[in-house]
């Protein structure tokens, strides 16, 4: 119950506080430039009331100011990015590299597996032969895996 004599009364200071505040004083204004008069020069591009576009210093010197940190900004991004596809290049190119040896390796390891498997027959044969009564076979070494490779 108490709560709604200080509603009306808030609501009352609002609306009080409202009406005294002066419009015109809250319109932006460029202290740069001044007020359109209503004079017919003025009025071909700025209406009654308003203030025409103008120059401020301090706004164009602050503009300035982005535009140079901007432009330095954009120059050391190129940098960076002529930097990344540079590693990029150089990283493609070692894995190139490493992949080539890789297959290099595998090509020699499938060849020195084959010439294995090929002594072991041999091995194989000259054994089976020197079981059943050769001597020649039972004397030879046994088969070397370099001379298949």
């Amino acid at each position: 119950m108490t709560r709604a004599p200080f509603a009306i009364l808030a609501g009352a200071a609002f609306v009080a506080a409202a009406a005294m505040i002066n419009p015109a004083a809250l319109a932006q204004s460029d202290p740069h430039q001044p007020a359109n008069d209503g004079s017919a020069a003025a009025s071909m591009t700025v209406p009654p009331g308003q203030v025409a576009a103008g120059v401020d210093p301090g706004t164009s010197t602050a503009n300035g100011g982005v535009q140079g940190n901007l432009q330095a900004t954009n120059d050391q991004n190129a940098v960076n990015q002529a930097q990344y596809q540079q590693d990029l290049a150089s990283y493609d190119a070692a894995m190139k590299a490493h992949g080539h040896a890789i297959a290099r390796r595998d090509t020699r390891y499938a060849r020195q597996q084959q010439a294995y498997a090929n002594a072991m027959e041999a091995w194989r044969q000259q054994d089976y032969a020197c079981r059943h009564g050769s001597s020649q076979a039972c004397k030879s070494p046994a088969p070397d895996p370099a001379d298949y490779y």
